[in-house]
């Protein structure tokens, strides 16, 4: 179990039955598990409806015939049952109609080999395997690994793949849509969500005034609408009716107190030196 063979519920379809199998098999293959326990160790990782399904197998064969069971026969038996007729026939229409699209080499490989594996009886014998993915190769290599007459798939399959790196290098084939994301997503810059912002050339100017901008919506966000009023009133400047004093710069009406002393109310001095032996009664600054 340390190897993760992964488990199989019968809810992953054709495709994900056919993974379930490669990786219990290649787990096989590193536990050096005889080929008599095989199929007990398989059925421990099934779940769900597929759990179900073999636990009536159980009961009607017994747990000891169940087990039994040569791998090969159980891969027959569960594929009988999650990979119906219908199933088996629109994966066969789709296995004799498949085509490269573009340079995707990889992709068009991956799925012939899938479809190989749920369609045993269109690629034997191995001759017929060759010819459907020789046809379904694009036009620009498909008649130099034929000319090559290899009768092993995996020699088909490499020289394929080495004539397409080929044909995209000389831009016979358009480059791979993988590749070209990879390239694009490298080469283009990062901008800002605000794309019409003018900067002034400086980044330290832009970043210092994005972050300006930043803290003082924090700001506003835990304002009142009243403090926010009040701030707007501000920054547009004064707006009451007392006149500016010359003396202070400021907005009042009446003598203005810039020099004033605000312990003993005279003029001349200010409260911090003031040497009065006590300050103005607040009747007398009222006053």
């Amino acid at each position: 179990m340390d190897c993760r063979p992964g488990t199989f519920s019968g809810t992953e379809g054709a495709v994900g039955l056919l993974h379930w199998f490669e990786k219990l098999e290649l787990v096989f293959e590193i536990c050096e598990c005889p080929e008599a326990h095989r199929v007990k160790y398989a059925t421990d990782t099934l779940e769900g409806i597929a759990l179900t399904w073999w636990n009536a197998q159980v009961q009607l064969l017994g747990l000891a015939a169940a087990n039994a069971t040569l791998w090969i026969d159980f891969k027959e038996l569960i594929k009988r049952e999650y990979c119906s007729r219908d199933d088996i026939h629109n994966l066969e229409v789709e296995f004799f109609n498949l085509k490269m699209t573009g340079s995707e080499i990889e992709a068009y490989t991956k799925r012939s080999n899938e479809l190989a594996v749920l369609c045993p009886t269109m690629v034997d014998p191995p001759v017929r395997r060759i010819e459907l993915y020789l046809k379904g190769l694009a036009p620009e290599i498909q008649t130099h690994v034929t000319y090559a007459n290899h009768n092993n798939i995996q020699d088909v399959q490499r020289l394929a793949h080495r004539l397409t790196d080929q044909a995209v290098e000389q831009n016979r084939l358009p480059k791979r849509i993988s590749a070209t994301t990879a390239t694009t997503s490298a080469t283009t810059p990062t901008t800002p969500s605000d794309s019409n912002r003018k900067w002034d050339g400086d980044s330290s100017k832009g970043l210092v005034s994005v972050q300006s901008q930043s803290q003082q919506r924090k700001t506003n966000e835990y304002q009142s609408p009243a403090q926010q009023s009040s701030g707007s009133r501000w920054q547009k400047g004064y707006q009451g009716n007392h006149p500016k004093c010359n003396n202070c710069n400021r907005h009042h009406s009446g003598q203005c107190s810039k020099g004033r002393c605000q312990r003993c109310l005279k003029m001349g001095h200010e409260a911090k030196d003031c040497r009065s032996p006590r300050p103005v009664t607040q009747n007398q600054q009222q006053q």
